[in-house]
Parts: structure tokens; C-alpha cells; sequence
């Protein structure tokens, strides 16, 4: 699908761009979701059982009407039902990463801290016999929110309004007003949204059941309405550069994780936070990474990748691609995959020694960077310029501002990995494997201006 209005190039209004993640219809048959029926949205074993860690997709794009900034979108708390409230653990801490060097280490780290805010609203009280769960979740939250860079932190929101779902007109009328109260602006010309947004999950039933389970599903013909918890910062590229130079410096990797208060959590982090979910690029746990290795690898940090004897060897030799080659009737790429190694692990460059032959997002081609370390983030060049007709196959279909150089809203990143997991574009794969006319799960349009998520999805 392309675009060509000013307006629709981004916001995709014709066909909407909040999407859900279901595989099949008969999960809408029982109040209980099974796990196995999405794709990022439940990675792990442990953070299947822990909704509230669970991140669920990660996007990092040039804004558009803004386009000296990046916009990052961290979303967590998969499933969410219309009209129903959920919230963020006050236990835990939430983040998104920058590295601009290449290392796996954050130069910059943005930090979500959430506390409830005394007694149940009022509105929501009122309307407490459409609710389901427990009193104090219909509690307003509110947020800290914290930059840590250069071994300092600086706290740049205390009290942020966290916008709930929007359940109806008793509980939560003039919903946008709602929304507009959740846009913050920060110091140095950056902003930050928190709270409820429709998921805007981007994909189609027949590439997701093939990249999770390497088995054709029948073709959903329409969406299942879900929200999500998102985080989402507007941040100029200038504070995200290394050295603050954006024309010399464009690439950054980032990645989100959450962290819980515990003592008996497993996982890297503080003596206070252990780290329990970790998301750079979408699908990379679930596909690349063994399934009994998966509750580890959301413990892990970018920075001990290469060493850490799991996230090479899986993207140099995954099993799933031997699986998904054959339900689409093609040679499985062979090992070792240099291919995957640089678009997850290195970024793609000329000057590795990968079968793709183009300068696109490795941190290699920072003025200021010589040499890199294999880590799994999502990978941004700040330099490439927005696209004057976004195609939501990205760079597979030639666009080289999409997926999986960042992530828009609108790339589906599903079908970019089934593809790339048989051997696009270092070679031929299976460009066919997905009809690009299949319905992919749409509901609600994305908006043209920061957030971009759209409004949550409501019942009736």
C-alpha cells in the first residue's frame, strides 16, 4: 500500500493504523487469552505471566512535522480490553535506552517511575459496576520521569498525568481532553506522552502465525480492539547524538526494559531493580532467540551480547528459519547468517564484512566511532530523510527510512522479518510469501502530530 497526499503519507487514514496482534478469531470466544497468539506482545514465558512488564513493541522514528527530533514510542501492558482500566507497576522502573557509540551501553537513558494517586476518581467510582478487577485499579496514576546521562540524573517531570483508558462518557468524558493533559513538554524542546493508546500493532494474520509457528493460519479479515500502556518521547536529535552532533553523529540503537523492586528477581540491574523485559527490534526474543533462553535473554543487557555465549550464536543459526523455509516451500539461508547479524546485531554497512552491501544504520558510520560491538538494538540513522511515500514494507520494498532502519507505526515489521528471515534483501528469499494486498489488523488511524497513537479503542 502507498500513499501520495501530503497528510496521508504519514497518517495512513485510509486504512487506519492502530492494529492488534491476535492470530486467530477464537480468542475472542473466552474471557481467558491464551499465550502463543500474538507476536511481541508475549515474548517469555515469565513476562506472559507479569503483564505489567511486558513490553510489547518499540518504535523510533523521525517525526515528522518535526523533523530535527525523533520520536520514540515504548508500549507495554499487551491486551488490554476496551474500557477497561489497567496501570503501570509502581514497583517498577520503565526505560528506554539511546547508545550512540555502538557499545551497548546507554549514553542516555529515560526513566519512568509511577505511584497511585490516593483515592479512586470519582467518575470512575461511579461507574465501578462496568468494571472489572480489583478498586484501586481504578486509581489515577501519576509519573516521575528521569534523564540519566554523563553519570547524572535529572529529573525532568514530577507529578506527569498518566491519561487512563477512556471507558466511556460517565467514567471519562471529553476524552481528548484527556489526552491533551498527558502531552507534556520537556525542557530543551522535547515532549513525552504516558498513558492509554489503541495498539497500533501493524500486521497481517498470515505473516504473523508464520513467523511465530512456521504454520499457515487462515487470513483474518478484521482487527481485534486492544489497547496498550504507552511511553512515548519527542526528543531533539541534538540530545540524542553522540557528542550532540547530529549531521556527524545520526545513528542510535535504542531498547527499552523494565525493572521490578525485588530482591528475589533475577536479572541485571541495581541492588534495588532487577531487570525482568527487554525490547530492541520486534520479534527478536520469539524468533531468534530459544525458547528456554527467553526469560534470560530479557535479563540481559546490550552491552554483554557479544560475549554472553546466547545472541549471536541464535541470530547466526536460528531454528525458525529452517522451520518457516519450509512451510514456504524454499532453501533455508545457511549458516552462519551474516545476513541477520548485521540488520539486528551490527547495523548495516559497507564497511562490515556482511552480505549487504549498503550504508544504512550501523553506528560505524558515526563520524566519531571506529569500532563496534555485536548488540541486539533497533537501529536509527537521524539523517535519513523522511519518506515522501512510506512503503510498510521498508527497506525490503526500497524505503529506506522504514523498518529496519527504526520503526514507523505504519511498518510491518511481521512481514519485514519473515522475509529478511529467509534471506531478504541479501538474497533472493520469498518476496511473495505475503499477498501485500493481505487486510492487516487496522482499526483507528494514527494522528499527524506527536503522539501520532491513536485514541484507545472503546466498546459499543
Amino acid at each position: 500500500m502507498r500513499v501520495t497526499s501530503a497528510r496521508s503519507r504519514w497518517v495512513w487514514a485510509a486504512a487506519g493504523a492502530a492494529a492488534v496482534t491476535m492470530l486467530t478469531t477464537t480468542v475472542l470466544l473466552g474471557p481467558t487469552m491464551r499465550p502463543g497468539t500474538a507476536t511481541s506482545h508475549w515474548d517469555a514465558p515469565a513476562t506472559t505471566r507479569d503483564k505489567q512488564v511486558d513490553a510489547t513493541d518499540l518504535y523510533a522514528f523521525t517525526s515528522p512535522e518535526r523533523q530535527d527530533t525523533v520520536t520514540i514510542v515504548a508500549n507495554y501492558i499487551p491486551f488490554q480490553a476496551p474500557n477497561k482500566p489497567y496501570q503501570f507497576d509502581t514497583k517498577a522502573r520503565y526505560e528506554v535506552h539511546i547508545d550512540n557509540t555502538g557499545t551497548g551501553r546507554a549514553a542516555v537513558t529515560y526513566r519512568w517511575t509511577f505511584a497511585n494517586k490516593g483515592l479512586p476518581v470519582p467518575s470512575l467510582v461511579r461507574a465501578r459496576e462496568h468494571q472489572a478487577g480489583p478498586l484501586d485499579s481504578l486509581v489515577e496514576q501519576s509519573y516521575t520521569l528521569t534523564r540519566l546521562r554523563g553519570g547524572t540524573s535529572e529529573t525532568l517531570v514530577r507529578d506527569g498525568y498518566v491519561a487512563p483508558a477512556d471507558m466511556g462518557s460517565l467514567a471519562t468524558p471529553d476524552y481528548p481532553a484527556l489526552r491533551r493533559k498527558a502531552v507534556r513538554d520537556l525542557p530543551g524542546g522535547g515532549r513525552v506522552f504516558t498513558g492509554t493508546a489503541a495498539d497500533p500493532f501493524y500486521s497481517d494474520n498470515h505473516a504473523v502465525s508464520l513467523l511465530r509457528f512456521g504454520l499457515p493460519f487462515f487470513p483474518v479479515k478484521s482487527g481485534v480492539p486492544l489497547n496498550v500502556s504507552s511511553l512515548a518521547l519527542q526528543i531533539p536529535k541534538s540530545e540524542l547524538a553522540l557528542g550532540g552532533d547530529r549531521r556527524a553523529n545520526p545513528v542510535i540503537g535504542v531498547w527499552t526494559t523494565a525493572s521490578r523492586k525485588s530482591s528475589g528477581v533475577l536479572g541485571s540491574g541495581s541492588a534495588d531493580f532487577r531487570q525482568v523485559s527487554r525490547l530492541g527490534n520486534p520479534n527478536f526474543n520469539e524468533v531468534i532467540i530459544p525458547l528456554k533462553e527467553r526469560d534470560r535473554f530479557n535479563t540481559l543487557r546490550p552491552d554483554g551480547d557479544e560475549s554472553g555465549g546466547l545472541v549471536v550464536p541464535s541470530t547466526l543459526d536460528p531454528d525458525q528459519a529452517k522451520v518457516v523455509a519450509k512451510q514456504a516451500k524454499v532453501a533455508a539461508p545457511t549458516a552462519p547468517r551474516k545476513d541477520l547479524e548485521e540488520i539486528y546485531l551490527t547495523g548495516l554497512t559497507t564497511r562490515g564484512d556482511g552480505p549487504i552491501n549498503r550504508d544504512l544504520n550501523s553506528h560505524l558510520l558515526n563520524r566519531d566511532v571506529s569500532r563496534i560491538a555485536r548488540t541486539e538494538e533497533l537501529r536509527l540513522n537521524m539523517s535519513t530523510p523522511v519518506a515522501a511515500e512510506p512503503d510498510k514494507y521498508g527497506l525490503l520494498n526500497g524505503d529506506l527510512q522504514g523498518y529496519p532502519n527504526g520503526r514507523r507505526l505504519i511498518d510491518d515489521v511481521v512481514t519485514v522479518n519473515l522475509r529478511m528471515l529467509l534471506g531478504e534483501p541479501a538474497g533472493p528469499g520469498a518476496p511473495g510469501i505475503v499477498a501485500e494486498d493481505n487486510p492487516a489488523f487496522l482499526l483507528k488511524p494514527i494522528t499527524g502530530s506527536f503522539p501520532y497513537l491513536a485514541l484507545p479503542v472503546t466498546a459499543g
